[in-house]
């Protein structure tokens, strides 16, 4: 293939044994050129936020080409790759304009140059910056910031290869072109001129995304039942409403006819998987199975499926919000007491989106209504935002300030008399809610900040204070419930380790949320009538305001002694730090679960509803944090015995290394996988005649198994 260099083809490190393309997006990589995965023979990304997952990092690209190794390669356009793309379609006049802009302006500078597999042709400059997706001619689409190419050795859908041109190749990737002075002064016309105004109205799908979002929306159709016709429908008129200019519609009809191939149980709806309908599905890979029957007990399930039909909220971030609403509107009095540690039920819970489309606020704002008409001072007086320090979390419920007032008499301080100075916050309950817990997070990182250690306090038992020089404000029996929102990438951006050492990320539940369906006009929840759900939630939270210790039965004991040793099991690395209070945090779901039910008894059906939002919980946490160790040495070893399904010797963990780490080392690390059950060791003799047996490790596949979805089936019976 002409201008590929040789290294294509031998491929390095843990794709040597892999497709031509692996080899190539790593040699793209390895080149500063950030890549991404598409769908074989096609443009659609394979990664749940496409060109914005693009990346250099090594140990992903090798995961990505391991599991698909057949994917097309996509580069981000723009200031993630600081190249800028003429597109140039013969199709719809492209060679045309070329020609008419070249009489124009003279020549443009020799640059890199692609012929697609469609037979079209790219023209690559440096960047300038500034530059978002537009049109500049008749045929030639730009691709600047917010768009992506698919590049060489990628095969088109009709069987044909990209090609760099000889002799630099893709080389000529390395130094391109400068953008000529005249270029930039047309792209700024044609960018401030009617033809680029879908490149920048936020609510119109440019080319390079019209695909993957069609795709992503007939994939959330398709996982709720929709059939084709109805799917295909829906995509015809977006299409036409949003895309920009619209794609054929032959083609939409191949996306629908595509997504609806799938059985709606199927968890492969955002983009195409690689070529198979069990391949692997990129965007929701390893995405927490949704939520059973046992987690919708009671009025609170009544409720959620009062709402869902009519909204695009996650129904998982519907039920936990409530939960955690209601928690906090009842107060202080019902408890559960583990041991000497008193629990009321006041519960904090972040819920994490892929993207910023993850109808986080619109679960909340859901709840929020039906709770403001059960109690409206609370909802009006005690829901607020605005986390920012602990003193001002204090301050929200702080109690009765006394001082001691000098008292003069002739001039002389006589004596002491001590008098209210503030009369402080009678109501002790208070539900934050941080749309942007991302602030929050960087709020607790600030040198000296409080918010952390008092959140903490919140939790456990209520009583906060803080050691400050001056006298300051403390609150006793405070009644404190959080939830916040936040996409995942922000999450592991801005999670600390200080924050995972100190126990303030074991104190939320971790949730996965997402759109769950396309309603483009709406629901119609005002057709809904909620007054008999209203008015068995006003009765559970008249009798929980008057309830105190709560207590298992027998039957829920039984099976609290069948799930502890689980619970209370601690993982490895980063999903053992935030998951470490499972047991604390499952019996607290329970009691509101009791509570729900106007009883001061956990039953075996509110613990078995508490596991298994606890199990939804755990495996968004799995899905956020993944199960690295935090041990770097450990960690690079894992996800390269993934790659090598054959094993590795010492000696060729050495090898990957470089022969940059020690024996020692190395011998520590695999120590440490083995401990916790994530790699094993086998010792063989690979060769006739060999005297010493060799070791060779392997990864352990992770297991999923959580103590309910062993319990259901004998129960279902």
């Amino acid at each position: 293939m002409a201008g590929i260099p040789a290294g294509w083809r031998a491929g390095r490190g843990a794709v040597s044994r892999q497709s031509e393309l692996a080899a190539a997006a790593l040699w793209y990589a390895e080149h500063g050129i950030p890549v991404f995965p598409c769908k074989p023979r096609g443009k659609e990304p394979l990664t749940s936020h496409g060109f914005k997952d693009a990346t250099t990092d090594q140990a992903r690209i090798a995961e990505w080409w391991g599991r698909c190794p057949n994917a097309n390669i996509g580069v981000p356009t723009g200031s993630a790759s600081e190249l800028l793309v003429w597109d140039v379609d013969p199709r719809n006049g492209g060679e045309t304009s070329l020609k008419s802009l070249a009489e124009e302006h003279g020549q443009f500078p020799s640059t890199a140059q692609q012929t697609t597999g469609g037979g079209g042709r790219h023209f690559v400059f440096r960047h300038p910056g500034g530059i978002r997706c537009g049109v500049l001619a008749a045929g030639i689409d730009l691709k600047a910031d917010g768009g992506y190419i698919v590049v060489a050795p990628s095969i088109h859908p009709n069987g044909k290869t990209y090609q760099w041109d000889a002799p630099q190749g893709p080389k000529a990737l390395l130094n391109p072109a400068d953008v000529p002075a005249w270029l930039v002064e047309r792209i700024g016309v044609a960018l401030n001129g009617r033809r680029a105004e879908a490149a920048v109205e936020g609510d119109k799908w440019a080319p390079g995304e019209r695909n993957s979002r069609l795709t992503s929306l007939g994939g959330t159709m398709r996982r709720r039942g929709m059939s084709r016709e109805a799917i295909e429908a829906a995509l015809l008129a977006e299409n036409r409403r949003r895309c920009d200019p619209p794609l054929s519609e032959a083609e939409v009809r191949r996306i629908a006819e595509s997504v609806a191939s799938y059985n709606p149980s199927e968890e492969s709806w955002s983009n195409a998987t690689c070529g198979e309908r069990s391949g692997p599905d990129y965007a929701h890979a390893n995405w927490p199975e949704d939520l059973r029957l046992e987690a919708y007990h009671g009025v609170a399930g009544e409720l959620v499926r009062a709402i869902e039909p009519h909204s695009e909220a996650d129904p998982a971030a519907l039920l936990i919000q409530f939960l955690i609403g209601f928690g906090n509107l009842i107060g202080r009095q019902a408890h559960f007491m583990a041991e000497a540690d008193r629990h009321p039920m006041n519960l904090f819970a972040v819920i994490v989106g892929q993207t910023a489309k993850g109808r986080k606020g619109t679960s909340l704002g859901q709840v929020q209504r039906v709770l403001a008409v059960v109690d409206p001072v609370w909802s009006d007086t005690r829901v607020m935002g605005g986390l920012a320090s602990g003193e001002g979390l204090i301050w929200a419920v702080r109690d009765e300030i006394r001082e001691h007032v000098p008292v003069r008499e002739k001039g002389r301080v006589a004596r002491y008399e001590e008098v209210v100075s503030d009369e402080g916050v009678k109501d002790k309950r208070l539900l934050g809610v941080e749309p942007e817990f991302a602030r929050v997070l960087q709020v607790t990182e600030r040198e000296s900040n409080t918010l952390s250690a008092v959140i903490r306090q919140a939790w456990d038992t209520g009583n906060l204070r803080v050691l400050t020089k001056k006298q300051s404000a403390r609150s006793t029996e405070a009644h404190i419930s959080l939830i916040g929102h936040i996409t995942k990438d922000e999450l592991r951006r801005l999670l600390t380790d200080t924050a995972m050492a100190n126990g303030f990320a074991n104190r939320f539940l971790w949730l996965c949320a997402r759109r769950s369906k396309l309603l483009p006009e709406g629901g119609a929840l005002h057709s809904v009538d909620f007054e008999q759900i209203i008015r068995r939630i006003q009765a559970a939270v008249d009798f929980a305001r008057s309830a105190e210790n709560i207590r298992r039965d027998e039957e829920a004991r039984a099976i609290w002694y069948e799930v502890y040793a689980d619970l209370s099991e601690g993982k490895p690395g980063l999903l053992g730090a935030v998951t470490s209070r499972a047991e604390a945090q499952t019996m607290r779901l329970a009691c509101l679960y009791a509570l729900l039910d106007s009883s001061l008894v956990v039953r075996a059906e509110h613990l078995l509803a508490a596991l298994e939002v606890w199990r939804y919980c755990e495996d968004s946490a799995r899905f956020i944090f993944g199960d690295t160790l935090g041990d770097a040495t450990a960690d690079e070893i894992l996800r390269e015995l993934r790659q090598r399904p054959q094993g590795m010797t010492r000696n060729d963990i050495r090898e990957h290394f470089t022969r940059n780490k020690s024996s020692a080392e190395i011998g520590r690390a695999l120590a440490v996988l083995q401990e916790y059950g994530l790699a094993r060791a086998e010792r063989t003799r690979e060769e006739e005649g060999q005297k010493r047996p060799t070791e060779r490790w392997f990864a352990v596949s992770a297991t999923r198994s959580t103590p309910l979805t062993r319990l259901l089936p004998a129960r279902g019976e």
